[in-house]
């Protein structure tokens, strides 16, 4: 146990001093690599020691606290992705694109990352934050902000939430952006683009690229009480704790 509570007291340490591993991100700058390596070798020595996975041990809710990747990429409406394109290469050239894209200039920013866990009703909700300038102003003659803040929480719900041994697998149906306390609307676009649901699965499928479902499958590497680990089909390490504040008193389903 002591082993157990000082390898997670490190882990910790480390997602937090990397910004959830996002200062890790070589498409940035590539530093802080070794932080990249130290992470994974907490996380091989710690995997042994697991619970026993179970649905019971995994359901409910989580909050991410570190990515080796991306953190939008936790979402499974990405992990659709990562599995449709089938090929590691084109996997993280279409994300940093889509980094790229979202992110310049520091525009956009992903805050809060959750998921939460129903083998009852078959769903996991996964949800992350995401706000458009933050800061903006006048390099040097700066003194106000030019724009104000604003933004929401991007909201995708997965059916067919299934657990097979350490294989977690689901399928993407719809997803929405919805209004986070405290955090302005989209200007202009809030009243047609927020608060419904879009047909993820149904207009997947009418795609002639997309041979399959919008489905997608990790794998838990590790689970207590208040901590899981999964790997994605190409190796991304996502690291969770059981979240302070419920993740559905903030989200409107």
């Amino acid at each position: 146990m002591e082993e157990k509570n000082n390898l997670k007291a490190l882990i910790y340490q480390l997602a937090a001093s990397t910004d959830r591993g996002q200062r890790m991100n070589a498409m940035i700058a590539p530093m802080y690599q070794e932080k990249l390596v130290e992470m994974n070798q907490l996380v091989e020595t710690l995997a042994p020691l697991s619970d026993e996975i179970t649905k019971s041990s995994i359901e409910g809710e989580w909050e991410l606290i570190y990515s080796s990747v991306e953190l939008f990429r936790s979402s499974p409406f990405f992990l659709a992705i990562e599995k449709a394109l089938n090929d590691k290469a084109k996997s993280n050239l279409f994300f940093k694109l889509h980094l790229l894209q979202v992110g310049s200039f520091g525009l956009s920013t992903v805050g809060r990352v959750g998921q939460s866990l129903n083998f009852s009703q078959g769903e996991m909700i996964s949800t992350f934050d995401t706000t458009i300038f933050g800061l903006t102003t006048i390099p040097i003659f700066g003194w106000f902000k030019l724009l104000p803040t604003f933004g929401g929480r991007v909201i995708t719900l997965a059916k067919k939430l299934q657990l097979k041994g350490n294989k977690l697998s689901m399928e993407v149906e719809k997803t929405k952006v919805s209004e986070v306390n405290g955090l302005g609307k989209i200007p202009f676009l809030a009243s047609a683009l927020m608060d419904r649901w879009y047909p993820v699965n149904a207009v997947w499928k009418l795609l002639p690229w997309n041979k399959e479902n919008p489905d997608c499958e990790i794998t838990l590497i590790y689970v207590d009480q208040d901590l899981r680990i999964i790997r994605d089909m190409h190796g991304a390490i996502f690291i969770y704790i059981r979240p302070s504040i419920s993740l559905l008193d903030q989200t409107k389903i």
